[in-house]
């Protein structure tokens, strides 16, 4: 009975021992807080990760990131305008702050959750902020330098600050309840604080732009998310000259984006929303084109290298024929209205290379008075195309030196095609640069795959009509597979689709790139744009093997999703 009584008794000790514990630990663990509402507002865009010091692991640890350091590409970078200024910038944090922004320094200052809010572009003042256990921060060498800041306090806490008088940069930082916050402006790290302390100033989850971007977006947030207010950044001259799509007048039109990035095993995944400005009058005809590019979607054939899918119009659809079937082989010259010029030489006349002239035809004739294209576009018009499909790919040459490029382009249209009519216009067009007595410009039809018309001469140009369907290419194969191909719709309609199979593409990206690139090899500008700046890009990230991408539109947003899948 004794031994039951005593045993009793310390489990009641234990009990409230352990009562006591949790509630010790409960009252002196400082509250968590969304890290949207430490940020003061006027923010133009605010990126959160989920466990930032995970991510900077991974990255530090990457192949990529070693490969990329190494490569051309990071050379070309490390020069551009755009490197040095971010380079400036460090140096001034430096002198503020007594250290160097480094990846010592980032590496100490990761916490778990964290975000970065950019407040002015071209002076680059943000305010990060990170959960980071103080106590490990202690041992940092921005703590360690405190005793060179400046005191202050807000809301009761303590935070520095340091100021460089020659580039006028500040830094300041704080760290209060396991929150580390620094900036490089004392306002956004004392604002920060107060709002830490339950302060009632506008933060950055009150405002109605940020606001309008959360609702639209993904349910829970991805390992990153980044949000834009693009209304602000779009005008902004820095954006203007490093905006690489230079698609400025477009982004006008948003007023904010948000993109989550999802890490999922081998699979990296985008979902981005972009807010219009003005929403639709009228969605019918985003509707109407988006069931048209769906269907174009279904051709898709499985050994594709490069596909793109998306609305069209006569004129933009006549544009991409001509340039990708028709005028890579023979250009459309304009009639020379100049007198020729007299060449004064030492009285040779002719050259060995004139014994290769055949003088028992008439030469083909590339000069053009007239509009060659009016016939295409005629029929281009009264079709009405509603929406576009290319597929190309790159393979050997029958000789297995040179590199082609297979293109089919399919276009969907309101009404039926005359394929008759095309056929005659498409003969006008290349006929003037291939033959003077129409030989080589017939056309002859091919059972196979269903039926499809092809030139006889040297011209690769293939021909097929499926009802409203037009199919163009320069490759019998391509064709082929595009005509057989019965790829599964999209669950959902959409807008634009497009994607590439990088490990099928890369290795004739770096033979084409280094054959055209040859001549300005040894040029000391720099590596070649393509056979070594872009190329050694592509090497760094080998083990990216796709990407595709899909947009849907609705009446007030267009929603993106990009897939990026990795080798194993």
């Amino acid at each position: 009975m004794k031994r039951h009584r005593r045993s009793a008794l310390i489990l009641a000790l234990l009990t409230v021992f352990a009562i006591a514990t949790w509630g010790f630990f409960q009252a002196t663990v400082a509250p968590t807080h969304p890290l949207d509402q430490l940020m003061p507002e006027g923010s133009l865009l605010y990126i959160e990760a989920k466990d930032f010091a995970s991510l900077l692991k991974d990255w530090n640890s990457s192949p990529e990131k070693t490969a990329w350091l190494k490569s051309d590409d990071y050379n070309v970078f490390s020069n551009s305008r755009l490197f040095l200024r971010l380079n400036k910038a460090s140096d001034e944090f430096a002198a503020a702050a007594g250290l160097r922004p480094d990846g010592k320094f980032l590496g100490e200052s990761a916490g778990a959750a964290s975000a970065i809010a950019i407040y002015d572009i071209g002076n680059l003042e943000f305010l990060y902020v990170t959960r980071l256990s103080s106590g490990d921060f202690t041992q940092s060498a921005l703590w360690q330098a405190r005793n060179k800041f400046q005191p202050r306090a807000a809301a009761g806490k303590p935070f520095y600050v340091r100021k460089d008088e020659e580039s006028g940069r500040v830094v300041a930082f704080a760290v209060a309840d396991s929150y580390l916050i620094l900036g490089t402006r004392e306002d956004l790290v004392a604002g920060s604080l107060e709002l830490l302390a339950g302060g009632k100033q506008r933060n950055l989850r009150q405002e109605g732009w940020y606001t309008q971007a959360l609702s639209a977006a993904a349910p829970a947030p991805g390992d990153l998310r980044m949000v834009l207010h693009l209304e602000k950044i779009a005008v902004t001259p820095h954006f203007r000259t490093y905006w690489i799509q230079q698609n400025i007048t477009e982004m006008k039109g948003y007023s904010s984006g948000v993109c989550d990035l999802f890490r999922e095993g081998s699979v990296y995944r985008e979902e981005r929303v972009l807010l219009a400005k003005a929403p639709l009058d009228d969605d019918t005809a985003v509707a109407q084109s988006a069931q048209a590019v769906s269907n174009l979607l279904t051709l898709v054939p499985r050994e594709y290298g490069f596909y793109q899918a998306g609305a069209t119009d006569a004129k933009s659809s006549l544009s991409v024929v001509e340039q990708k079937i028709i005028a890579p082989h023979f250009g459309i010259a304009a009639a020379d209205k100049q007198a020729p010029r007299v060449q004064l030489t030492g009285g040779e006349s002719g050259s060995s290379s004139d014994l290769e002239i055949r003088i028992d035809l008439e030469p083909a004739s590339r000069i053009s008075n007239q509009n060659v294209l009016a016939g295409l576009e005629k029929q281009f018009d009264a079709a009405n195309p509603q929406a576009m499909l290319v597929v190309q790919s790159t393979h050997k040459n029958h000789d297995g030196v040179l590199l082609a490029t297979a293109s089919v382009i399919v276009i969907s249209a309101a009404t039926d095609w005359d394929l008759a009519a095309i056929q005659k216009a498409v003969q006008d067009v290349v006929a003037p640069g291939l033959t003077a007595s129409a030989l080589g410009v017939q056309w002859r039809e091919i059972k196979d795959a269903g039926g499809y018309f092809e030139l006889d001469g040297l011209l690769p140009l293939e021909i097929a009509r499926r009802g409203k369907l037009i199919y163009f290419a320069n490759d019998a194969t391509a064709l082929t597979a595009t005509l057989q191909s019965k790829a599964s719709p999209p669950a959902q309609a959409v807008t634009y689709a497009a994607g590439f199979h990088h490990d099928r593409e890369r290795q004739g990206f770096y033979e084409w790139s280094t054959l055209v690139g040859r001549s300005s090899a040894a040029s000391a500008e720099g590596p070649d744009f393509f056979s070594r700046n872009i190329s050694s890009l592509s090497r760094t990230f080998a083990r990216v093997s796709s990407e595709e991408i899909v947009q849907r539109r609705s009446r007030d947003r267009i929603q993106q999703t990009v897939t990026y899948r990795w080798t194993p």
